[in-house]
């Protein structure tokens, strides 16, 4: 039947790549003021996230990388927070930057800021070359993009969290 189909080697190895290059490994970031989280807006996908980054391989360089992200990136010294693992999720969606469904497979870590940045006390920020606000889980769903694309992440922090 496979052969009637013309479904051959070749066939299989093209539908694995594919499979391999759809699978997106990301560690998800979340800062929290109380009951906002912190979002930046990814100008890529036209949507406000939570701060992440490709997960790497080892908790250790990980870590290290997720602490070198946010420093840099959110203009927060990596002695003033601290990186907690708090669970994962494999979900399936469609990418509207890559114009595909991918699986994406989550990593939480919640983020603990002993000192609150200065410019991170307003409602809405710039640090670095981001944009930046903060938004409750509950604001988050309400907004049409952000829950459209990102739902299964703001519930995986609102249930985890």
């Amino acid at each position: 039947m496979a052969w009637k189909d013309g479904y051959n080697a070749d066939r299989l190895y093209q539908e694995l790549r594919h499979m391999a290059g759809t699978e997106k490994h990301s560690s998800i970031v979340a800062i929290n003021d109380g009951n906002r989280y912190l979002l930046y807006h990814d100008k890529q996908w036209g949507c406000d996230f939570f701060p992440n980054h490709s997960t790497s391989d080892s908790e250790a360089e990980n870590l290290r990388l997720l602490t070198e992200y946010l420093s840099k990136g959110f203009d927060i010294p990596s002695s003033d927070f601290t990186l907690t693992r708090i669970t994962g999720k494999r979900s399936e969606k469609y990418s509207t930057e890559h114009d595909e469904t991918r699986v994406y497979d989550y990593t939480l870590y919640r983020a603990t800021v002993k000192h609150m940045p200065d410019a991170w006390k307003a409602g809405r920020f710039h640090v670095d070359s981001k944009d930046c606000r903060w938004m409750t889980t509950d604001e988050m769903l309400a907004d049409p993009v952000i829950r459209r694309i990102n739902s299964d992440v703001i519930a995986l922090v609102r249930d985890n969290l």
